[in-house]
């Protein structure tokens, strides 16, 4: 017997939550590490660093080049409304985290939160744009991968990176987990997902 998470469901599972990571080459301790287990519990997993820098170069100015980033996951499932909460978090950690330099604000970390459900990736921001859901408290959502056959499948909008190695590879291996996870929280059953809605788990 599976476990329907859609079935009579006035409210959607937890979600799996992450933190893109992106560091310059004068970036702070990673003291923001023990900030984020803090607010969103133990540090599963983190992905293998790579160079943002050759995807684009919006960062660089800011940051310095190369813009390095990596993926923290999060061991405990979390509600999906609670992305504002942690987007506002980040960008306060941000802040802590940022240098004047030459009169102007430069952030020497910068901290993306998102979620994986069974059928979705979903990033936050404070940037408005007309792909983007407003979720309130200057926070939007974006959908910005879509789980379907049995794979994550980018959108006209996906940042370049999503949609490509070592992102890609390491987003469908932490939702595999979640999967097994979900599996655990509702005795073992396994977790059923509608083929409309996601393709083949």
């Amino acid at each position: 017997m599976a476990f329907d998470i859609d079935r009579g469901k006035m409210e959607p599972g937890p979600a799996k939550y992450f933190v893109a990571v992106m560091l310059g080459p004068r970036s702070p301790d990673r003291s923001f590490e023990a900030a984020l287990e803090a607010e969103l519990g133990p540090i599963e997993c983190r992905s293998p660093e790579y160079n943002f820098s050759l995807f684009s170069t919006y960062y660089d100015e800011e940051m310095g080049s190369p813009v390095r980033k990596h993926f923290l996951v999060f061991s405990e499932l979390r509600p999906m409304e609670r992305l504002v909460q942690t987007k506002l978090f980040t960008e306060r950690l941000q802040e802590r985290h940022a240098v004047i330099e030459k009169g102007i604000r430069a952030r020497r970390v910068n901290l993306d939160p998102g979620y994986l459900t069974p059928w979705s990736l979903v990033l936050s921001t404070v940037k408005n744009h007309a792909h983007r859901v407003y979720m309130g408290q200057g926070v939007f959502a974006e959908l910005t991968l879509l789980f379907r056959n049995g794979a994550y499948q980018p959108l006209p909008w996906t940042y370049a990176d999503y949609s490509a190695v070592p992102a890609l590879p390491f987003l469908c291996d932490v939702r595999s987990a979640y999967m097994r996870q979900l599996k655990q929280l509702h005795g073992g059953q396994a977790i059923a997902v509608r083929p409309d809605q996601a393709g083949t788990t």
